[in-house]
């Protein structure tokens, strides 16, 4: 088995080693049998997608649909407009983007269960956040919220970043730019304190 080189540090470290570790799980199947062919999933998988971008695909969608209910919140507890328009934006975003995520993951013959189901990770949205968000009011709840939105996107931006410097799948790496993209200015828009 080749191992993959380790992402560039660009992303925090967490990131680059659960990035490896997928990269790694995702290339380390067991070889066909001599004399017959691997299933048609490996073969557009191996020869469309890298271990970074089956990586990044993996994570982005719980990523991406955890975020949905935060944002349906904002857009009904805010009492910010800038903000309830910025998530509004954003939940337009997402509905797109899960799609294209989604078609991604079948064409590289991903598991359609989220192996980061109960994961604590930076910039996911666990059960445990989502009920504190819920019972928030006022401007506590806009505080939670907003810090709660830039560590997702400024999670999503590093993620992005790291796919783009080390995946090798075209139609992943353009997702993937217009992530780093969208997230950045989103994270730019956020109410500053």
């Amino acid at each position: 088995m080749r191992r993959r080189p380790p992402p560039r540090p660009t992303a925090p470290i967490y990131l680059a080693g659960l990035l490896a570790v997928l990269a790694l799980g995702a290339g380390c199947g067991a070889e066909p049998a001599p004399g017959t062919a691997p299933p048609p999933a490996v073969t557009a998988a191996a020869s469309e997608f890298g271990g970074t971008d089956l990586a990044w695909v993996e994570l982005m969608i719980p990523m991406d649909e955890q975020l949905l209910p935060v944002l349906d919140l904002v857009r009904t507890k805010a009492a910010d407009p800038a903000l309830v328009a910025l998530a509004g934006e954003l939940r337009g975003t997402y509905d797109q983007e899960i799609p294209r995520l989604r078609a991604l993951s079948d064409r590289a013959g991903l598991p359609k269960d989220n192996p980061h189901a109960g994961h604590k990770m930076p910039g996911l949205v666990d059960a445990d956040l989502l009920a504190r968000l819920r019972a928030g009011t006022g401007p506590q709840f806009e505080q939670q919220a907003v810090a709660t939105l830039r560590e997702h996107l400024d999670q999503l931006r590093n993620l992005a970043t790291s796919e783009l410097a080390n995946g090798t799948s075209p139609a992943v790496k353009t997702l993937a730019e217009q992530v780093a993209k969208t997230r950045g200015d989103a994270s730019a828009r956020l109410p500053k304190g």
